[in-house]
């Protein structure tokens, strides 16, 4: 559905806007103006993929696990960032062999996005990890973990938690997967959208798992202590944002695949070779 507004510009915007109407075969000034607005807002986006903590804890057999060929040689870290086309900045933060590995794996590769690479210095738990991109993200941020498959519109996500702030002022909207495992994910309860518990890492079977990806407002860093301190999004984190009803859920139809071993990767490679 569209709505009439009403705006002004400046005399020599409206000249440049009629010249590109032309040159870009657009239909009217609105058009123009509508493909533009969504473009900058596309362009404008902005995630932040979590590589932090040891180098050897992303590694399988001594090789990043987010660098090991999946299909031909397409890596987990390029599967992520063709997600990412739309956005704007990426934020990468690993400790510095990581940094090395994800540059050297990218370098020009992706000129749509502009990347931005941050050293963390000393492994403190995700959610410092995450603190030091802080003076530097905009309002709305998406979180990712640098070794995870996924498949969803990671748009799609930033849109819903503007919906969810809105609605509720939530800070953040987590994505959640519907599947029935006892494998170690973290183990999520929800009512409708609004999620009422997170637990780490839970045995036994579940229904409903958290699959990391989050997008997030700013205020999420009002709830990270600041000085040298361990602090983990899953566990210090969310359980205070659940408490104060301010995590809501972005329930997923797609799959996800948590890399940590070998056997993960052989699971993925098989699932795509199928889906191709």
């Amino acid at each position: 559905m569209k709505r009439r507004i009403s705006i002004t510009l400046d005399s020599e915007l409206v000249r440049q806007v009629d010249k590109s109407i032309n040159n870009l075969n657009f239909d009217s000034r609105s058009g123009f103006i509508e493909e533009s607005i969504r473009e900058y807002i596309r362009n404008s986006e902005t995630a932040v993929i979590l590589g932090g903590g040891s180098p050897e804890k992303l590694k399988i057999n001594s090789k990043f696990k987010f660098l090991i060929p999946i299909i031909k040689d397409k890596t987990l870290l390029d599967f992520l960032f063709n997600r990412l086309s739309d956005f704007g900045k990426v934020f990468i933060i690993g400790q510095g062999e990581t940094i090395d590995a994800c540059f050297s794996r990218l370098k020009d590769k992706y000129g749509n996005i502009e990347i931005e690479y941050i050293e963390e210095k000393k492994e403190l738990g995700n959610a410092k990890t995450l603190e030091l991109a802080k003076n530097k993200l905009p309002q709305k941020f998406l979180i990712l973990p640098i070794d995870q498959y996924y498949e969803f519109d990671f748009s799609d996500l930033m849109r819903k938690q503007d919906i969810n702030y809105l609605i509720a002022k939530t800070y953040v909207t987590l994505a959640v997967g519907s599947m029935s495992t006892r494998k170690k994910f973290g183990s999520i309860s929800m009512i409708g959208s609004t999620i009422i518990e997170h637990k780490e890492k839970l045995e036994g079977k579940k229904n409903l798992i958290s699959a990391f990806a989050g997008a997030c407002y700013k205020q999420i860093f009002d709830y990270i202590p600041k000085g040298e301190v361990k602090w983990v999004l899953q566990e210090n984190v969310y359980p205070k944002l659940i408490k104060e009803g301010k995590m809501y859920g972005y329930l997923l139809n797609t799959q996800i695949f948590n890399i940590h071993t070998e056997q993960d990767i052989i699971k993925l490679r098989n699932y795509l070779r199928k889906k191709s």
